[in-house]
């Protein structure tokens, strides 16, 4: 009776069926040495027959194979060989429990890895929104840019978005999965903290603000990644793109999000640097009608101010009447 139930448990193991108290049952027998006389050379052969063409020789089933193999080898005497009735059922595991079995189960059991969807948002001159990540990190998106994102972020995974122009961050904690905003050639590395970084592709400069936590910022050569710098609250890293150099300075903490706020603080700017962000943020253009004025440089803060009262206080520090 023995004899038969372990033939039934022998077909349903070349099958796949078996569960994993069926598969003890049957392995501990088949590496017992007393057992070698049995007959199970016609089921092997029926199986063989039966199942031969559709053998699978993949690399999983190879691996399916030694695994199991070695699970009978665990089982068997260490100072004896294995009876040729075990080594061919070695064999008839190779093409067939491997092949239905094992690598049915691996199958089973490896998540199926679904596509990712991305989501994007541009905002025109003129406009600033707030967003909500999938990882609840909030982002203040600036005039002019355009922030692309993943539409869920996998934990312990690094969690990777694209910026094109102005925004300011503030990044949920997750020591597990990094965050990281590309901008064209430079990387912003943070794990939890808030910052605003200035990437307008067409303006040849980049920067980093810190308000909070701790960032680094790299620069991306040819996919060779340079850490630049570790930024703290306070500091801000200047890079011009063209020179591929960089300064870190101190500035203000309520000025690195000021922005959001209507307050723009210029230091040490060129005059039509100054007008390409005030032509963002306030849908306007402007026209320099002489060079003189292209070489001048401002240090001014304007909270809540028109843009009729902006040109105004302009006229007055360009000397101009």
């Amino acid at each position: 009776m023995k004899k038969d139930y372990i033939k039934i448990l022998f077909e349903q193991y070349l099958e796949g069926k078996t569960n994993q108290d069926e598969e003890k049952i049957l392995l501990d027998y088949l590496a017992d040495q007393a057992n070698g006389d049995s007959e199970f050379h016609a089921v092997m052969e029926k199986a063989w027959k039966k199942q031969n063409s559709k053998a699978d020789y993949s690399f999983e089933a190879r691996q399916g194979l030694n695994q199991i193999w070695n699970k009978i080898e665990e089982r068997k005497p260490k100072s004896k060989l294995l009876y040729p009735l075990l080594k061919y059922a070695a064999a008839v595991v190779v093409v067939i429990s491997a092949a239905f079995g094992w690598y049915a189960y691996k199958k089973t059991q490896v998540p199926v890895q679904t596509a990712i969807a991305f989501l994007s948002k541009t905002t025109q001159k003129g406009e600033k929104v707030k967003l909500i990540l999938p990882d609840s990190s909030v982002v203040y998106l600036g005039a002019g840019s355009k922030l692309t994102w993943p539409s869920h972020f996998v934990k312990g995974k690094l969690r990777n978005i694209q910026l094109e122009g102005e925004a300011f961050f503030e990044v949920k904690h997750d020591t597990t999965s990094p965050f990281i905003v590309h901008s064209g050639q430079m990387q912003t590395r943070v794990l939890g903290t808030s910052f605003n970084i200035y990437a307008y592709p067409k303006d040849g400069t980049f920067s980093v603000a810190v308000r909070t936590g701790k960032v680094k910022v790299s620069e991306n050569s040819k996919g060779k990644l340079k850490q630049l710098s570790l930024l703290t609250p306070g500091m801000k890293l200047l890079y011009h793109l063209k020179a591929h150099d960089y300064i870190v300075r101190n500035e203000r903490i309520t000025e690195v999000n000021a922005w959001i706020k209507n307050s723009f603080a210029f230091k040490d700017v060129a005059l039509p640097n100054m007008f390409k962000s005030l032509e963002r943020y306030y849908n306007v253009h402007f026209e320099l009608k002489t060079n003189k004025l292209s070489q001048c440089r401002f240090n001014a803060t304007f909270t809540n101010k028109s843009i009729g009262n902006i040109m105004e206080e302009i006229r007055v520090m360009s000397g101009k009447r």
